[in-house]
């Protein structure tokens, strides 16, 4: 199995906590290029009516909420979950008890009665869920029949130069990098296996958007949390390390490619 779905390997080397994941926004956060930063604009896409009974499977550090806490309606009833305790339990911290409840929950096998909620959002998690038509079939039946489920994921071209700079410095792509094309729930694919499901399937793409990196270690800090521990040598982070500080040096930027998506079913 890839470690892409291993879920033993995520829970254990990527999400028993916020710590990896939060590296990897950080490096989104300080360079992406559009002025629109993906959490808003995610949230920009949920259609707005009251009230709502809103679930969020793999919520990760709860930084679609964080970004949106002003813009959250008074009347909406919002469940996040994540496969992992840690990482749950850094979102509670990060967000409170108030305006959330959560719950730790395997998207395979979902704990609440059929249509249970308005709004279903699946935020970059769907492509490590090992039986992917079983969980959104599970998303489809605790979802309201006039609710929405919204699914973001990434393309095949998604950080290419972060996979061609690793392979230039001899590090073999693994862990989150890692998966094969063909495995992935990605924008290319994503509404096939979504209509397996649900009648009406829409992908909206985030436009002019690319990373513009201007620092090493920020980019650097993002290689280290995609793999697992003690995989990169010491030789290779430093090949890696002279790679992109040549980079910088030679152009002063470093201009890598986002592909990202939000599909909308019903």
């Amino acid at each position: 199995m890839t470690q892409m779905f291993d879920q033993q390997y995520l829970l254990s080397s990527q999400y028993n906590d916020s710590a990896r994941l939060n590296a990897r926004i950080q490096l989104h956060e300080l360079y992406s290029t559009n002025p629109i930063a993906w959490q808003r604009w995610v949230f920009d896409q949920i259609t707005i009516a009251a009230p709502y009974r809103v679930l969020e499977l793999g919520c990760g550090p709860g930084q679609l909420w964080l970004k949106n806490l002003k813009r959250i309606p008074a009347d909406w009833q919002i469940t996040l979950s994540d496969f992992s305790a840690g990482m749950l339990a850094d979102t509670q911290r990060n967000l409170g008890t108030e305006r959330f409840q959560y719950v730790e929950i395997d998207a395979q096998s979902i704990p609440f009665p059929d249509a249970s909620f308005e709004v279903v959002i699946a935020n970059h998690m769907l492509y490590h869920v090992p039986d992917r038509a079983r969980a959104i079939a599970e998303m489809r039946r605790v979802l309201a029949p006039t609710g929405h489920f919204y699914a973001a994921t990434n393309g095949v071209n998604h950080l290419a130069e972060i996979k061609q700079l690793c392979q230039r410095a001899g590090i073999a792509l693994k862990g989150v990098l890692g998966a094969p094309a063909d495995v992935h729930f990605r924008v290319q694919n994503g509404a096939e296996q979504l209509a397996a499901s649900f009648s009406h399937v829409e992908l909206r793409m985030m436009e002019n958007n690319q990373l513009a990196v201007t620092e090493a270690g920020p980019l650097l800090a993002y290689v280290l949390s995609c793999f697992p521990p003690d995989s990169i040598s010491e030789d290779q982070l430093n090949t890696l390390a002279t790679i992109i500080q040549q980079e910088l040096d030679q152009h002063g930027v470093i201009q890598i490619s986002k592909e990202t998506g939000l599909f909308i079913a019903s």
